[in-house]
């Protein structure tokens, strides 16, 4: 019986000292890493958030549009502000002229256009232009995506 408290002692004692050496370990590693207080962030609860947008079926068409016809350039020329871009002419030069700028981009560049040289000299003229044949509402669609694309 002895025998049984000495090695239940002895356990005790190496485990206790095991646990003690922890305890230094995990205070020196925060002092090292100079953490004086923890990430309350980390331990608190945090709902996840869903973002939904809610589309409408004009947008979606004006998207698969986008995404067919001018995303192929402008992402292979590495545009990056085109939506800011985009949505920039339609304030400053009103819808119609955003529609003639998609539609007849060529008309306006041959008429000397100041807005379409401007951009032709900011964006460089990478020897593409707009002048796709869109119906009304096929043109509206990709102006209600543009616009929305923000």
């Amino acid at each position: 019986m002895n025998n049984l408290k000495k090695i239940i002692l002895r356990i005790l004692v190496t485990f206790s000292a095991f646990l003690i050496l922890l305890i230094g370990l995990f205070i020196f590693v925060i002092k090292k890493n100079r953490i004086t207080e923890l990430n309350r962030k980390a331990t608190e609860f945090q709902p996840t958030i869903i973002k939904v947008e809610k589309t409408t079926p004009e947008f979606e068409r004006g998207k698969e549009l986008f995404i067919s016809d001018c995303n192929v350039c402008h992402k292979r020329q590495g545009i990056i502000n085109t939506y800011r871009m985009k949505t920039r002419m339609m304030d400053e030069m009103g819808i119609e002229y955003f529609k003639k700028y998609i539609t007849q981009q060529d008309s306006l560049w041959n008429a000397k256009d100041l807005y379409v040289s401007k951009l032709k000299e900011e964006y460089g003229n990478l020897g593409n232009s707009h002048n796709f044949k869109y119906s009304k509402s096929e043109l509206s669609d990709l102006i209600e995506y543009i616009k929305m694309k923000k």
